[in-house]
């Protein structure tokens, strides 16, 4: 019996602690992370000024232990920074040491994770925001006379360009909907199998719709004559350089 409990033991330790998908934006002068783990509990975040954060909390659904060890693209203020634990997700406020700058990734040494998102809901062009600024600031040049016929072809251009960046971002499925759809398919279910799984399902069925939908906006781009086509209309043609 001991030697059975010791073996059980062993193949409990090794088995890994799961990742939590989490999600990120920011600002000039603060990142914005929510970690989501469904029905969470017992839940422990610590900060670092070296930009170290660390999460734990306890699966409500799956009853397994879900751990978040990163370190961040630069320092924060601990003291100044905040985090908000829900139901279903912790919400961090992190506050840059240096403000009035751009991290462009959160993490330092690497551009991705499998389980990191952006967050789209909390996302805001870093050119919106700097227009705000000067707005706020009153340090935006004069104004364009609105009886400049070049000044309609600029607008035009500018939201044809807004389009076709935002069609060929990295715009993801909202993570909110996808987990609540997941929350209600499990219960159905009667809470079998990992819900992780289902979750990572539920995102790629999302994710697939909406590559879906950009071919098709790339298509109808291409007919109006905004955007190239993304294939040669001949085999025979050829590019010059």
């Amino acid at each position: 019996m001991a030697a059975v409990a010791i073996a059980a033991a062993l193949v409990v330790a090794s088995v890994p602690t799961p990742t939590p998908i989490f999600k990120w934006a920011e600002r000039l002068d603060r990142v914005f992370l929510t970690i989501v783990v469904p029905a969470m509990s017992d839940v422990t975040v610590s900060l670092g000024a070296e930009g170290r954060v660390r999460f734990s909390a306890l699966g409500g659904h799956d009853g397994q232990r879900y751990a978040l060890d990163i370190e961040l693209f630069a320092p924060i203020d601990t003291e100044a920074s905040k985090w908000f634990v829900h139901r279903d997700q912790v919400d961090l406020m992190l506050v840059k040491s240096t403000s009035k700058t751009r991290w462009f990734q959160l993490l330092k040494g690497a551009k991705g994770h499998p389980q990191m998102k952006v967050d789209w809901g909390k996302y805001k062009d870093y050119d919106e925001e700097l227009d705000e600024l000067e707005i706020k600031s009153g340090a935006r040049g004069v104004p364009v006379p609105s009886g400049d016929h070049e000044l309609k072809h600029a607008v035009d251009d500018y939201w044809k360009r807004r389009r076709i960046e935002e069609r060929e971002s990295a715009k993801l499925p909202n993570l909110d909907e996808i987990t609540k759809a997941a929350e209600k398919e499990w219960e159905a279910g009667g809470k079998t199998g990992s819900y992780q799984a289902l979750v990572q399902r539920k995102w790629k069925e999302a994710n697939d719709v909406r590559e879906r939908e950009r071919r098709l906006e790339q298509e109808e781009d291409e007919w109006a004559g905004w955007a190239k086509p993304a294939h040669s209309s001949s085999s025979g043609d050829k590019e010059e350089v």
